[in-house]
């Protein structure tokens, strides 16, 4: 059935009663925006409470992005602009983690806020020393290791064995050389000390003196005596030509001395 329309009535009372209507009616459960979209101005939210925000496609924001809680990224994340985490804020991806005061741990490797690099028995200082197990490099550059030193300058110790950095060589061990060996210079034995050649031996006796000593013999010099040939055995001169200088002479005396046909040299007993 039409209804008639008074113009000459109030419609304050339809107002007020669509007003009332909506004001007592149900929050709306389902809501469709179109392509006007929504806007909140002058101070407005959006606050959602018990439920969640999905967004297929993607969201834009403009100004400052404020969370709080748990944030959970899946897929690819790109960070075009620089990234800061402040207030004791920590970066973890698996066994890799960034903390603000500048360490981080990567897997067995970390670091710490002074820059010092640890991974196993393995330190590396920032002063440029290092440890690797026993050994160590100081910032100076001298590594070692047990009993061994190894300088800057050159010079190094292997246990008892050094070497000077002029390359002097010192040990107070013995020294085994099971392959060929040539010297091109002086080798020089401390009085008292031989040089052990199988059964020959060359004995620096002192100042002045040496002995070369045989199984049997030795040949012997001295500031005190001259030259002494002395053997267990007997003392033999082969040669085309034997030529004896320097002997005293003497007159007066019975020959005592005798060189028979073998060249034997012996004594005349009276």
């Amino acid at each position: 059935m039409g209804q008639i329309d008074d113009l000459n009535g109030s419609s304050l009372p339809d107002i007020l009663r669509r007003l009332r209507a909506l004001e007592f009616a149900s929050n709306q459960n389902n809501m469709a925006v179109g392509r006007g979209g929504i806007r909140v101005h002058s101070g407005g939210v959006i606050t959602i409470e018990n439920g969640g925000l999905v967004v297929t496609g993607s969201a834009e924001i403009v100004g400052e992005l404020l969370a709080s809680g748990v944030i959970v990224l899946s897929g690819e994340v790109t960070v075009s602009g620089p990234l800061t985490v402040v207030d004791g804020g920590k970066i973890t991806a698996g066994s890799i983690e960034l903390n603000p005061d500048g360490s981080a741990k990567f897997g067995t490797l970390t670091i710490d806020p002074d820059g010092k690099v640890t991974t196993g028995s393995t330190i590396i200082h920032p002063d440029g020393s290092a440890e690797f197990g026993d050994m160590t490099i100081s910032a100076t550059g001298k590594i070692t290791s047990g009993t061994a030193e190894i300088n800057p300058d050159g010079s190094a110790t292997f246990g008892q064995f050094t070497i000077a950095a002029n390359g002097d060589l010192e040990s107070d061990g013995s020294l085994d050389i099971n392959g060929p060996a040539t010297l091109n210079n002086d080798l020089t034995v401390a009085a008292g000390k031989k040089i052990t050649l199988g059964g020959l031996t060359l004995e620096n006796t002192g100042t002045g003196g040496g002995t070369l000593n045989f199984p049997n013999g030795s040949f012997s010099s001295s500031t005190t005596f001259g030259m002494l040939v002395a053997s267990a055995v007997a003392v033999e001169i082969g040669a085309p030509n034997v030529k004896v200088t320097g002997i005293p002479t003497t007159s007066g005396v019975t020959p005592n001395v005798y060189l028979d046909g073998f060249g034997n040299l012996k004594k005349i007993i009276p």
